[in-house]
């Protein structure tokens, strides 16, 4: 495991500590100790979680509000509801995110990993074990042919998905309790490597905005989601040989 691999994983790890046992992140937390740059941004990872956590966990409701939305429910204001005046409506988007961010640091690890993550995560392992690979099965030549040619672009529809290259054997990558799959093309002389995952491995909202992009000398990575899917694109050279295809 290398360091990029170790921040993949540990970029879910929980700031109070809750996973330290789990297996998941043994092998990505024996790493921190024996790396000390590693150990430093772990640190700095959880110092700046509490922070978060704790300054979001001091919202509070304004005293009285339970009794207030009970009397409010009770009482007719045809000019203007209960709920419409400016501090019930403050009172309500206090709690809303307190809710939100315990539901956030309650669920599993994995739901903490970005497209940043991904698009590093892919970069790396190319450089890493590339040469010990084969990403081109077989079964799934016309998938490869149609992405060496399709005019779409990949964001909009890349049209691989997890359970067919499962069944197709594609070589698939197993780090920190994900199932990863690659799958290589070729298109204009120029080798592509398409990483994918499945989309509730990674946090909420992942899907909207630009693709994320990382890279690792000599390769570039572009991440993007769908509604199931979270997808990496690799390749040698800088960003300019990913938007061609994205």
């Amino acid at each position: 495991m290398n360091n990029e691999e170790a921040k993949f994983i540990l970029s879910a790890y929980r700031p109070d500590g809750r996973d330290a046992a789990d297996p998941q992140f043994a092998e990505a937390l024996a790493q921190s100790e024996r790396d000390p740059e590693l150990r430093v941004w772990l640190e700095r990872q959880r110092s700046f979680d509490r922070t978060v956590a704790e300054r979001l966990g001091a919202i509070m409701p304004p005293a009285g509000l339970r009794e207030a939305i009970l009397a409010g429910a009770r009482a007719s204001q045809p000019r203007r509801m209960w709920w419409s005046q400016p501090l019930w409506l403050a009172a309500a988007a206090a709690i809303a995110v307190a809710t939100i961010v315990g539901l956030k640091l309650a669920q599993p690890a994995t739901s903490a990993r970005t497209l940043e993550d991904f698009a590093r995560f892919a970069a790396a392992d190319i450089v890493d074990q590339h040469d010990q690979h084969d990403g081109f099965p077989a079964g799934l030549g016309e998938v490869q042919a149609r992405l060496a040619s399709v005019a779409t672009p990949l964001t909009q529809g890349a049209g691989v998905g997890v359970e067919e290259l499962r069944r197709q054997r594609c070589r698939v990558v197993r780090v920190g309790g994900l199932e990863v799959f690659e799958l290589c093309f070729n298109r204009e002389g120029t080798w592509f490597h398409l990483y994918v995952a499945r989309r509730g491995d990674f946090a909420p909202g992942a899907e909207t905005g630009r693709p994320a992009i990382a890279g690792r000398e000599p390769y570039t990575a572009a991440a993007w989601a769908d509604a199931t899917q979270v997808y990496a694109l690799v390749a040698r050279g800088g960003e300019a040989a990913l938007r061609r295809l994205l």
